[in-house]
């Protein structure tokens, strides 16, 4: 997939006379659409598939947004990208209905409180997290995107406040609670140096099943 799309960039780049940095922009924005459409389609059937296709959606969109403005670690092909996203979307939604059944609304609190002060401090030390493809070199752009961030993760703490107020009387509202925990805590985990590292291994999984040396 990712070929091919890089193929079309380059077409379009010539027709409009773009130079080699222009046309790797619009080739990774075209597989950013590309991929984002994909997920959140997949993510959708396989959230249907074990009755949660509304915790699917909470999780996807509440990584896929903040990552708008945070940036974060990437698998290194789009592919391999779209399926660690599904899994954990599909994972992350079945857990957030499992856990919703034993809910516990002082431990969801206390969950809710240690999470986001720990996002909004990986937000200051290390947003905006950038790409080979996409480098951030203003510091004004740093900053921009910095404080999208924030605001994004403050209307993420309402929403967030908003569950657990109706989850007392629904666990419908209990269960997209956790899923929108479960999509932030990715998100930030995948700001940080630890996020970096396990993406890198989860990038050696398809040499190890083809039966190759990962180093």
């Amino acid at each position: 997939m990712e070929k091919i799309i890089r193929r079309q960039a380059s077409k379009i780049a010539r027709s409009l006379g773009l130079d080699a940095e222009r046309e790797a922009v619009v080739a990774y924005g075209l597989i950013a659409i590309v991929q984002i459409t994909i997920t959140i389609l997949l993510a959708l059937l396989f959230g249907f598939i074990i009755g949660a296709p509304v915790e699917a959606m909470i999780v996807c969109f509440s990584v896929s947004i903040l990552r708008k403005y945070s940036g974060g670690a990437h698998a290194h092909d789009a592919e391999f990208c779209t399926v660690v996203s599904v899994v954990y979307c599909t994972i992350a939604a079945l857990v957030s209905r499992l856990l919703a059944v034993n809910h516990q609304a002082v431990l969801m609190l206390i969950a809710i409180a240690v999470v986001y002060a720990a996002v909004y401090w990986i937000i200051y030390r290390y947003c905006p997290v950038d790409s080979p493809n996409k480098p951030i070199k203003t510091e004004k752009k740093i900053k921009r995107m910095r404080r999208g961030s924030a605001i994004i993760v403050t209307v993420y703490v309402a929403l967030q406040l908003l569950f657990y107020h109706f989850g007392g009387v629904s666990a419908a509202f209990r269960s997209y609670g956790i899923s929108l925990l479960l999509g932030v805590s990715w998100q930030a985990l995948t700001l940080t140096p630890i996020g970096a590292i396990l993406l890198n291994k989860l990038n050696d999984l398809p040499k190890y099943f083809r039966k190759e040396d990962p180093r």
